[in-house]
């Protein structure tokens, strides 16, 4: 075949080297390569893929040779003699092989063109295919790093809540403080154990999840290694981003191919009207045989063909193909016009989230030195243990709504590279 069918063929993947065994520890590359062999969804549209490549040999099927058999058996009411010759016979029967090669049928080369524009286009919707996959993949892969995160702040929220506990304790003890005091620090505490819990069962549902989709037992035990920050695409603004998606988004490459391979049908269409020629063998046998009816005969003939009047069916067909097209079309502008608001929104929550990590950082320092200054002057009882309950509870929140907010700063970085085309380059490519 030529370059462009290769490139449908080999318009799927170019992985990293992989020699996974079982480790402990996953990063983010390996778990998308895992992704690539076990996502359901890849395989499916590589399957479409594969559906369209056949149209391409169905093509070549409109020139190609064709060998028929027919056979006929005959039973009059009676025989029928005329001048003591059998003009009717009793019963006869006949058989006739008939070996046929069209010589020329306008239909195959934009057949062909057909074929090939089809199989692009859902090349183009294979690597698409492949990047939601491995975006969601990196979602989840974020989110078992966030909820890990989480069970180590949530251990050392107990490990705070427990220390204010043996300090109300030993104050109790001492007389200087009352009991409510204990009590509130001991709530604290079994909050933050119960928080603890939740972050822990969090943790392992998102792993399992992310086992899941990686085709792994959901008892296998491994972990998830950070990655590298992905770059962030502060210098960017919304129209340079919007023209990098406009030639870079493989769903819009897709759906631009499809207005190609309709207007290739149209022409196919157009072609069931010109005349076609084939060169045809003959052999038959009958018996009885007769003057007009030689047994074991063979016959070459070539054979033009020309329907003047098909009733109206290609017009129609022609018509209904003149509104896909029309349909693929629309179809492209509002793509484009998606396309615009996807890069838009993941622009923006970007910089929001850039904002908010901006502030939350900061609150968490504040929280840190309230939460350290209210438990000293709560020691020498400058500081009521509701204070100190409250400051504890504040740094938890603010410690934990930042690490959230970190890894999903990273994911919205992840998404500017998705609607733009970027994202995962490394793992799907097109080859022209």
């Amino acid at each position: 075949m030529n370059n462009v069918t290769t490139f449908i063929r080999t318009a799927v993947l170019l992985p990293l080297a992989l020699t996974f065994t079982h480790a402990e520890m996953i990063t983010l590359d390996e778990a998308l390569l895992l992704a690539l062999e076990s996502d359901e969804r890849i395989e499916i549209q590589r399957r479409e893929v594969s559906i369209a490549e056949r149209e391409i040999d169905r093509a070549w099927t409109i020139i190609s040779p064709r060998l028929t058999a027919a056979g006929r058996y005959d039973r009059p009411e009676s025989e029928v003699r005329q001048d003591g010759r059998i003009v009717i016979p009793e019963d006869s029967w006949s058989a006739t092989i008939t070996a046929s090669q069209p010589l020329f049928d306008g239909r195959v080369l934009p057949a062909r063109r057909l074929g090939i524009a089809l199989e692009r286009a859902e090349a183009q919707a294979l690597v698409h295919a492949i990047r939601l996959s491995l975006f969601d993949v990196s979602q989840i892969y974020y989110g078992v790093l966030s909820a890990g995160k989480q069970v180590d702040l949530a251990q050392q929220t107990v490990a705070l809540s427990t220390q204010e506990v043996a300090r109300a304790k030993a104050r109790f003890d001492a007389g200087e403080a009352r009991r409510t005091e204990l009590l509130r620090a001991e709530v604290d505490e079994a909050r933050a154990r119960r928080n603890l819990v939740a972050a822990i069962n969090a943790h392992d549902v998102a792993r399992a999840d992310l086992a899941r989709r990686l085709g792994l037992d959901a008892d296998y035990a491994f972990e998830v290694k950070p990655p590298s920050p992905a770059a962030d695409p502060e210098s960017e603004v919304l129209h340079e981003l919007f023209m990098q998606a406009l030639d870079q988004r493989n769903d819009l490459i897709a759906a631009r191919m499809q207005i190609d391979s309709a207007s290739e049908q149209r022409t196919v269409i157009r072609r069931q009207a010109w005349p076609t020629l084939e060169l045809q063998y003959n052999h038959s046998f009958v018996d009885p045989e007769s003057m007009n009816r030689r047994n074991n005969w063979w016959e070459v003939a070539a054979v033009a063909r020309y329907e003047f009047w098909d009733g109206g069916g290609r017009r129609i067909s022609r018509l209904q193909q003149e509104d896909r097209i029309t349909q693929a079309e629309l179809q492209v502008v509002d793509l484009e016009k998606t396309i615009q608001l996807e890069v838009q929104q993941a622009l923006l929550e970007l910089m929001n989230v850039r904002e908010d990590l901006v502030a939350l950082r900061k609150e968490v320092a504040l929280a840190e030195e309230n939460f350290r200054t209210l438990s000293e002057q709560a020691r020498v009882g400058l500081a009521t243990s509701l204070d100190v309950s409250t400051a504890l509870n504040e740094l938890d929140f603010a410690r934990t709504e930042l690490v959230r907010q970190e890894y999903d700063f990273e994911v919205a970085k992840l998404r500017v590279e998705l609607v733009i085309g970027e994202f995962a380059s490394d793992f799907v490519e097109v080859q022209e």
